[in-house]
């Protein structure tokens, strides 16, 4: 119950911003994306560009940036990783000694499991921001005419 008490409490803080539903909403969507997006490692960094460069309230967008976490990485890079390999029609062959490995072949290995990740993160990443979108501004709306 603590987890989803501190949720809320973190959505209230996004809520209660001084900015418009649309740049609320406009921050969450590129937060999710890029917390969705495969660039492991860079999400913060991303995020606080774009909140400088689209004039966006940085609190969103960090908040969407952290959807992937320690604790949530390999089920969203899992689900996504094997949705990009149903949208390529591919197979994920996991290699049983790491070992064989190889710059030989690295493009049989780019091509069973990497090319689905990229794949697979950019475009659930597009259909849970649109959603997020769509979410935030609602709620954010209902919540300032208030």
């Amino acid at each position: 119950m603590k987890i989803l008490e501190k949720l809320r409490i973190k959505f209230k803080l996004v809520l209660s911003l001084d900015r418009s539903p649309k740049d609320l909403a406009r921050a969450t969507f590129l937060g999710v994306l890029i917390g969705l997006s495969p660039y492991i490692g860079f999400h913060t960094y991303i995020a606080l560009v774009c909140s400088t460069f689209f004039s966006l309230p940085v609190y969103p967008l960090i908040l969407g940036a952290y959807i992937t976490n320690p604790i949530t990485i390999p089920f969203i890079y899992g689900l996504t990783t094997k949705f990009g390999a149903f949208v390529l029609g591919r197979e994920i062959v996991i290699p049983k000694d790491w070992s064989s490995i190889s710059l030989d072949n690295v493009k049989e290995f780019f091509e069973s499991i990497l090319l689905p990740f990229i794949v697979g993160t950019h475009i659930i990443g597009l259909i849970a921001a649109v959603v997020s979108y769509f979410t935030v501004y609602f709620i954010s709306s209902r919540y300032q005419n208030r």
